[in-house]
């Protein structure tokens, strides 16, 4: 069968998770589906043997080449690769449900003029992975709805809600995108699919730029793993943070670091994403107006995540200094950050709203694969999702880049 969707999976030195995620992935039999396995590591013989002993005609594998390949460079080969007419990427230590292409197609059916797919998503730390205990969000919603545009708009731009990573669902990492709208992007934009190393926001900026309509799916259908070596298991660690900053600066191009402009990956999640968009309003031309205030209160609440009290008081003051440097300091007194410590004995479970939290340890899942398929067990099958395109708000114009 011709692949309806082609899930991407770029990977670069994390072959123990890469290789598991493969396998989790495999062992879904659909013909419809192909898979694009990108390796980028220093040392491309344990991934080459690896697939080689796999002899699945639904892969397509890249090896690695004689140097890294910047992220983006990678991602783009790997979408460049991919035939499907959906296209969703996910992390090597990451899992998507491949049958989600069942509920794509009939969405597709349905509003023949969506060009991506965003769905709730669940997290899950690897075993080797656990620092704290912790659990985990299950939404028990079963709803697919058209999203509004311009809330999705002024969370991204506009930083409302004022959370450290703007809860926009729309992208190619961890949703669906169609692989002519990918087309769009790169030859509305630069030429290329993903520009900008932040490569799952900058699909996202260029998305709500250029989609004609998005649907949410308030229902799971992957989940975001950490391990040791994800970047995510960095959030908090901000001595990390300098580091991942120190190897990508080496590794990239510094037309994407503004010189007068303090806010840098250095500085956290919330200051990553806001570089990366800083850089893509510069070259584009695009400006929002009134984000700077929800976005100070964002910095706090990612400072607050520190792993410790003596990290927390250091990147505190780091980020008061860069934001005394910041539009003449105005907006230092909206900076009030609360050291958060981690609680290490007791976690919730039990329902909330539509939500259900559960002990991340249940029944011993070694991986987020495992981890999905007990969630399957408690969330109504996609069969029984309800559409309610009726019910959509008015979802604001289009706008092009300039």
């Amino acid at each position: 069968m011709s692949p309806r969707l082609s899930i991407c999976v770029p990977s670069r030195n994390r072959q123990v998770s890469f290789r598991q995620t493969i396998r989790d992935l495999l062992a879904n039999p659909r013909g419809d589906v192909e898979f694009v396995f990108a390796d980028n590591s220093d040392d491309g013989a344990v991934m080459d043997a690896f697939i080689a002993s796999l002899r699945d005609p639904r892969i397509r594998y890249l090896k690695s080449s004689d140097h890294p390949l910047p992220i983006q460079d990678n991602w783009d080969r790997t979408i460049a690769a991919a035939s499907g007419e959906w296209i969703v990427f996910i992390g090597d230590d990451d899992y998507v449900d491949p049958d989600v292409i069942d509920t794509i197609a009939e969405i597709a059916i349905r509003r023949p003029t969506v060009d991506a797919v965003g769905w709730n998503r669940m997290s899950f730390k690897w075993p080797e992975y656990r620092p704290f205990r912790g659990n985990t969000c299950l939404s028990l919603g079963n709803s697919v709805t058209l999203a509004d545009r311009d809330k999705q708009f002024r969370t991204m731009f506009l930083w409302e809600g004022a959370a450290p990573i703007p809860k926009v669902a729309f992208g190619a990492y961890h949703g669906a995108v169609r692989r002519d709208v990918m087309e769009r992007i790169r030859t509305t934009f630069c030429g290329r699919y993903f520009e900008h190393p932040t490569v799952d926001f900058d699909c996202s900026f260029k998305l709500l730029l250029t989609a004609r309509e998005l649907v949410y799916v308030d229902r799971p259908f992957s989940v975001l793993g950490t391990t040791s070596a994800s970047n995510s298991a960095a959030v908090g660690r901000f001595d990390r943070v300098g580091e991942i900053h120190d190897e990508m600066s080496g590794r990239e191009a510094s037309s994407f670091e503004d010189p007068a402009f303090p806010f840098t990956s250095r500085l956290g999640v919330a200051s990553s994403i806001l570089a990366a968009q800083h850089w893509f309003k510069t070259k584009y031309g695009i400006r929002f107006d009134g984000w700077e205030e929800n976005f100070t209160h964002a910095l706090a609440i990612d400072c607050g995540h520190a792993e410790d009290k003596a990290g927390f008081d250091r990147h505190a003051a780091q980020c008061r200094d860069a934001l005394s440097k910041w539009q003449g300091g105005r907006f230092l007194a909206a900076f009030n950050p609360c050291f958060l410590p981690r609680r290490n004995s007791g976690v919730y479970t039990g329902l909330r709203g539509q939500y259900l939290f559960i002990d991340e340890t249940i029944a011993a899942c070694r991986t987020p694969a495992e981890f999905y398929g007990i969630a399957q067990s408690v969330l109504e099958p996609p069969s029984e999702l309800k559409y309610q395109f009726d019910r959509a708000k008015h979802l604001a114009p289009m706008v092009s880049a300039a």
